[in-house]
């Protein structure tokens, strides 16, 4: 049972079924299922087909031309070799020769060399950073821009040089409107401070300087604005050479979000990749780094105990005999006075105590004269087999090979300067003898190595590439790459339950060595065979789980609720001949359940308030305890540790005022603006809902306008409001298209005497889940103040649903005014907030303006605030676990769309989606056609009947309980339900879209 599962699962390019029969759930190929024998209560998951080359990032593959998102990083003095760079690109890969230490000759010859071997594959170049030689760094460059390298991996950089820039930016063009790099750059980092150097346009200084030198164009400098210095950025964790020992589970996640930060906040045209490094040496860590989000994986020192590193025979045998704890942290040789350190081997040679002992002596004295003569005399005899004197005199012989003379000089007026580089000395050599296998400096090799080496030979113990001689950097990868996406599979039976997974992992992979072949020299063969054969099993997939849930008590009760309730619900979004609402009995975590018994995923949220999950169980506490303790009362002891939670997290909080629903909130905002101001108007915009009140909803889609047929179930949606007061909108508001600032700027010019407040969503939900544009809320507060205008964030959507701070702290711009409600108390009861500047929200305390409401601040709606923002402070990781589960289920729902041949595209933010049935995303609220939000509608109202509660308006929410059974579930469900969606709209659409 257990070898059949295990071959099953290895075989990776086979979908699989998960069988629930009697207690036991057991795979089998989705080709064996046939529709009619199997019941879909016994159908518990689908486990889909991962191969090497699914692994990680597409567009890293597609920008680098590779087969795999796979790299082998740079290692310095060529030990990452030109034979090594071919072998790469050879196999689909990405190598990056090792430049660093070299001369500009040795480095031209590489460059030839590669070409010749790779062709018009792609290779990358490191540049590592140099500070004391920075003219090496930009005949490199000059070097690699005049031979066509198109890629450098750029490593042990702390600050931007001119010479990355200039490769960055020359030949930079503007192609069908895309900023089009010539050359891209790959930094490996380990730091926030230096990755957000990366992920920023070059400097104005820098920029400026190349372009007075004549080393760039204008036209090159003004695009250069609108790009990343890199493409990509590598996350390097605990690895060989230069390391901050950093694990990767913290430094990883920390730099994804930098990486999506920053890319909003310069709005750039491509995203920047992010890539992982640092401990990965066998198939465990490869799948975790995957799994994390890596866009693609970097190897390195497993990489130099390869037949094709450009070390020795002696070095490789030291490398394969190394355990994880086999490392030290040593002197580093190009920043050794800064006590900089790089991790070697440890086992085998005495290189890591003897620098160290180097160190030591020069932070004890301040020249090599001080330095006492038996401790000299050991230094002469033990380390360097010369005299300190020969050795400066051949220090000075390097520096002028090298036209560095100037180096020796200075250093001959500074004593401390001048033991540095005979210490420095040692250290350079210390490479050399490893690199060359000098068998009388065995004992001295200096071989950079992280505990990443210890791990591979572990992994690879009793297998055929457990010795040196055996192994290449395409066997090892690619049987790297198999079994993480054996393990990969792995770990998605284990979250299906599937009886007895747990002892497939146990160390062995039934991944047959020979099966490489099936991914490499007969890919392309393969691919169109799988992809009919997958299309296939999708099919009977179909046949299998296809089948719509049984409804037939919800309707039946809904039907009830029409006798006693208008429109059978409490909002008007149900009318009399459309959609249908699900009336639920019980809920845990992500999911509800109906009066049939059926299971549906709660993705509605309850237009985005519900934020806690149902039945959580740590938040019904709080509640409890607070309800047993006091029922209603005008103040009570939680008022001020609650408003200084908001005062504390929310930038625009100075002061705080509470209310009981997100309307009420916005009129009382909008009055406090009015009596602070004097003014009687104010402005809002298109596709932004402020509320349930005359004064701010505006007019809906008409389907009795429509110009095609609107099917029966979905007749009546979303009308306009009768019985608004004649006028109100045209007396008191003006409604401007949202992202526009010269129009917000001019209206605001004209009628900024008659204006009191600038009301709008800092992400624009409810209008399809728009961003602001670059500078477009800057602009909006800097007009408002010029004009004495309150500026006013409705955070009702978007306030602790994309983080304690809402959107203003993630956008950077403060309010002077922010309303909060919907998930600001979790969702269990109702509370809201007004927020806002001091001077404006003290008019309150002033009696000018009145704020009255039986249950403004009510002990059980402060409760729920003081519960829900313990929970989030108390699980630091919650937003982005949301957010990766969300990504996951938006990767899935495009893929189902597609597979059923349909448009789709999400947007908004990680927390809170919106889905658009069209191939662009859309960039304001009027530009996507009524069509298109009728497919929204039937998508989101079929999807129902298979149990996936989207909200409406075509929304999708997370909650802090959501998890990974969760995403299994839309998986299971969203494929057959736009299948049948598409049916409908064909119907609808007969001409297309």
């Amino acid at each position: 049972m257990l070898t059949q599962i295990k071959e099953n699962l290895a075989t990776l390019e086979l979908p699989l079924a998960v069988w629930s029969k009697q207690s036991t759930r057991t795979l089998m190929p989705l080709n064996q299922l046939v529709g009619d024998q199997i019941s879909i209560n016994e159908v518990a998951g689908i486990i889909p087909a991962v191969t090497p080359n699914s692994l990680g990032s597409e567009a890293f593959r597609k920008t680098y031309g590779l087969k795999y998102a796979y790299m082998g990083g740079a290692m310095a003095n060529g030990i990452h070799s030109a034979q090594m760079v071919g072998a790469f690109a050879n196999a689909g890969m990405l190598g990056s020769f090792g430049a660093g230490g070299l001369t500009l000759e040795r480095i031209a010859q590489s460059i030839a060399q590669i070409k010749q071997v790779v062709g018009d594959k792609t290779f990358a170049m490191n540049m590592l950073h140099n500070p004391a030689d920075p003219e090496w760094e930009m005949q490199v460059v000059q070097l690699c821009l005049d031979n066509g390298v198109k890629v450098v991996e750029a490593a042990a950089y702390i600050n931007l040089t001119p010479a990355l820039v200039y490769f960055r930016l020359k030949g930079v063009q503007l192609i069908n409107g895309q900023v089009v790099p010539a050359q891209r750059i790959i930094a490996k980092i380990s730091r926030p401070e230096v990755a957000s150097k990366f992920l920023a346009p070059a400097p104005d200084k820098i920029v400026a300087k190349l372009v007075a030198s004549g080393h760039l164009s204008e036209a090159e400098a003004k695009l250069g604005e609108q790009l990343a210095m890199a493409d990509d950025i590598t996350v390097e964790a605990d690895s060989g050479g230069h390391t901050d020992h950093g694990s990767l589970t913290c430094i990883f996640p920390q730099m994804l979000r930098l990486a999506t930060r920053l890319h909003k906040q310069y709005g750039y045209q491509q995203v920047v990749r992010v890539g992982a490094a640092g401990g990965i040496g066998c198939p465990e860590a490869v799948a975790a780094a995957y799994a994390m989000g890596a866009a693609y994986v970097v190897t390195g020192s497993i990489n130099q105990a390869c037949i094709e590193s450009g070390t020795s025979d002696q070095v490789r045998e030291m490398l394969t005999g190394a355990t994880i704890a086999d490392v030290v942290s040593s002197p580093s040789a190009d920043m050794f006075e800064l006590g900089a350190q790089v991790q070697t081997l440890k086992k085998g040679t005495m290189y890591g105590v003897r620098s160290q002992k180097l160190y030591q002596i020069y932070k004890r004295y301040d020249s090599l004269e001080q330095i006492p003569e038996a401790e000299q005399q050991q230094l002469e005899k033990q380390m360097f087999h010369k005299p300190l004197a020969q050795i400066w005199d051949d220090t000075k012989a390097f520096f002028a090979s090298r036209n560095l003379q100037r180096i020796a000089d200075s250093a001959e007026q500074d004593p401390k300067r001048k033991m540095a580089l005979v210490f420095q000395w040692y250290l350079g050599q210390s490479s050399k003898w490893a690199i060359t296998g000098d068998a009388q400096r065995r004992i001295d090799y200096q071989i950079w190595c992280g505990p990443a080496m210890g791990s591979n030979n572990d992994w690879l113990q009793d297998t055929h590439l457990q010795d040196a001689p055996s192994r290449t950097v395409e066997s090892v990868a690619n049987y790297l790459l198999n079994c993480a996406a054996y393990l990969t599979r792995v770990n998605i039976a284990k979250t299906l339950s599937v009886s007895g997974i747990e002892q497939c992992q146990d160390g062995t992979f039934p991944i047959r060595l020979q099966q490489f072949s099936e991914f490499t020299d007969a890919q392309s063969q393969k691919e169109e065979i799988k992809k009919d054969s997958i299309q296939g099993e999708q099919k009977k997939m179909n046949t299998v789980v296809n089948q719509k849930l049984d409804l037939t008590e919800s309707k039946e009760y809904f039907k009830k609720l029409w006798e006693v309730l208008p429109g059978g619900a409490h909002y008007n979004f149900a009318d009399p001949e459309r959609a249908l609402i699900v009336p639920f009995v019980k809920g845990k975590g992500s999911r509800v359940w109906d009066m049939d018994g059926n299971e549906h995923l709660d993705l509605f949220c309850k237009f985005g308030a519900l934020f806690v999950g149902h039945n959580n169980e740590q938040y019904n506490q709080i509640l409890i305890e607070n309800m047993q303790k006091l029922t209603s009362v005008d103040t009570f002891d939680l008022e001020y540790e609650v408003c200084q939670k908001l005062i504390d997290n929310v930038p625009s909080a100075e002061r705080v005022r509470f209310s009981l629903s997100g309307t009420e909130a916005v009129q009382n905002a909008i009055r406090l603006a009015r009596g602070y101001t004097g003014k009687p108007r104010f402005i809002r915009f298109h596709g932004h809902y402020n509320g349930n009140a005359d004064n701010v909803i505006g007019g809906r889609f008409n389907p009795e306008t429509a110009d095609f047929p609107v099917p029966e179930m979905f007749k009546g949606d979303m009308l306009d409001t009768l019985g608004r007061f004649p006028n109100t909108l045209q007396d008191q508001t003006f409604m401007l298209p949202w992202n526009e600032p010269e129009i917000l700027e001019r209206t605001l010019e004209q009628h900024g005497h008659e204006i009191a407040a600038v009301l709008m969503e800092p992400i624009c939900m409810n209008g399809g889940g728009i961003l602001p544009k670059d500078g477009y809320l800057e602009r909006a507060k800097a007009a408002c103040e010029k004009h004495n205008v309150v500026l006013i964030f409705d955070e009702v959507i978007t306030g602790v649903r994309f983080g304690l701070g809402g959107a203003q702290k993630l956008l950077g711009v403060t309010p002077h005014i922010t309303t909060l409600g919907k998930a600001l108390g979790g969702g269990a009861v109702p509370i809201s907030a007004i927020v806002g500047r001091k001077d404006i929200m003290d008019y309150y305390t002033k009696g000018k303006i009145i704020h009255a409401g039986t249950f403004n601040g009510y002990p059980m709606g402060l409760a729920a605030i003081k519960a829900t923002f313990d929970l989030i402070e108390n699980d630091p990781g919650c937003y982005d676990r949301m957010g990766g589960l969300m990504s996951q289920m938006a990767d899935i729902f495009v893929k189902a769309a597609h597979a059923a041949d349909m448009p789709l595209v999400l947007q908004g933010m990680p927390t809170g989606m919106v889905f658009h049935s069209q191939n662009e995303l859309v960039d304001r609220s009027e530009g996507y056609t009524a069509k298109v939000k009728m497919c929204d509608i039937i998508i989101r109202e079929i999807s129902k009947r298979y149990g996936i509660q989207f909200s409406p308006l075509s929304r999708m929410y997370s909650n802090l309980m959501l998890n990974q059974d969760d995403v299994s579930f839309f998986e299971e469900r969203i494929y057959p339900a736009m299948v049948n969606a598409k049916q409908i709209i064909d119907i609808t659409f007969p001409k297309g879209l």
